[in-house]
């Protein structure tokens, strides 16, 4: 697909911070050569640009010109760009805008995906249902979003999220092996994980949407988890919801030293009942519970 270059016309810093910022995201390019330009944003109304689609920048207003349109569009100037960008794109031969559209959620499904394979190569396989922790945990995410009759975009999402929410483990036996001091900071490196996985995908403009719920996945209800001591609501709802799944899938494969060994599904579901409301959101897991109980009637434990 052919794509359009710009020109940045005697723009103001911040306009430029704010159209850079933009053009980051959707790898747009620009270009200091105004002969080269097939777009040209610019703050100087008087200016005519002859046979250059042109972007003027008036305040609180946009316009946008070429041959044969013009097109005005009030608000702040941050919130219209892409929607002006948009129409410029139309006038541009060869450019089919809504490509454009796609192309942030294309590259951030690319980058997700290889994240998500990493997260897998890095967990210990389930040698009978070949699943590793994040694995499971997506899947079961997955079941409980459709009990509860979520739409399959925000299904989707929330099997993305399970599938990247220990991201941040990446890289941290790494360290276990090559520090010093690597036995007396295992504890604390390993509750870090939500902060080092927030701050890694925040680097990333296509997955910057998923940093609350990798950060807040073991905040409590009642402000005594981590990292930041979250409470209730405060709480991103996705991170609790991938909070409870998370949990229940640690206490059932994994040996814990507070449960003496690894929990039984009926241990683990009275667990999360009896902590209903202390730890974990009480109407999510009161409907977790029912989702568990129901799916485990006609579905083999994973």
């Amino acid at each position: 697909m052919l794509a359009p270059v710009f020109f940045l016309d005697k723009l103001s810093g911040e306009q430029v911070l704010i159209i850079k910022n933009t053009f980051e995201k959707k790898n747009f390019k620009t270009t200091k050569d105004i002969d080269k330009a097939d777009i040209i944003i610019t703050n100087d109304a008087k200016k005519n640009f002859v046979d250059k689609i042109t972007i003027y920048i008036n305040e609180n207003k946009v316009f946008f010109k070429d041959k044969n349109t013009k097109l005005e569009i009030s608000g702040e100037f941050e919130n219209i760009l892409d929607t002006v960008i948009i129409h410029s794109f139309s006038s541009f031969k060869g450019c089919r805008p809504f490509e454009f559209l796609d192309f942030t959620e294309k590259t951030s499904k690319k980058i997700s995906k290889f994240l998500q394979a990493l997260v897998i190569t890095m967990e210990v396989e389930d040698k009978d249902t070949k699943m590793s922790h994040s694995q499971r945990v997506a899947y079961y995410s997955e079941k409980f979003a459709k009990y509860l009759k979520w739409d399959q975009q925000k299904i989707s999402k929330i099997k993305e999220l399970a599938m990247l929410h220990d991201i941040g483990r990446i890289g941290i036996e790494q360290l276990m092996l090559f520090t010093p001091t690597r036995i007396n900071d295992f504890e604390t490196w390993d509750l870090e994980h939500t902060v080092t996985g927030s701050i890694f995908l925040s680097s990333l403009d296509e997955l910057w949407w998923t940093v609350p719920v990798i950060r807040s996945h073991h905040e409590n209800w009642n402000g005594s988890g981590y990292p930041d001591g979250l409470s209730g609501e405060d709480i991103p709802y996705l991170a609790r919801f991938i909070g409870i799944v998370d949990w229940f899938d640690i206490a059932t494969h994994t040996a814990s030293s507070e449960f003496e060994g690894m929990m039984t599904i009926q241990d683990a579901i009275k667990y999360i009942d009896k902590k209903s409301g202390i730890i974990f959101d009480p109407v999510l897991s009161k409907e977790f519970l029912n989702f568990i109980s129901e799916h485990l009637k006609n579905n083999k434990f994973i």
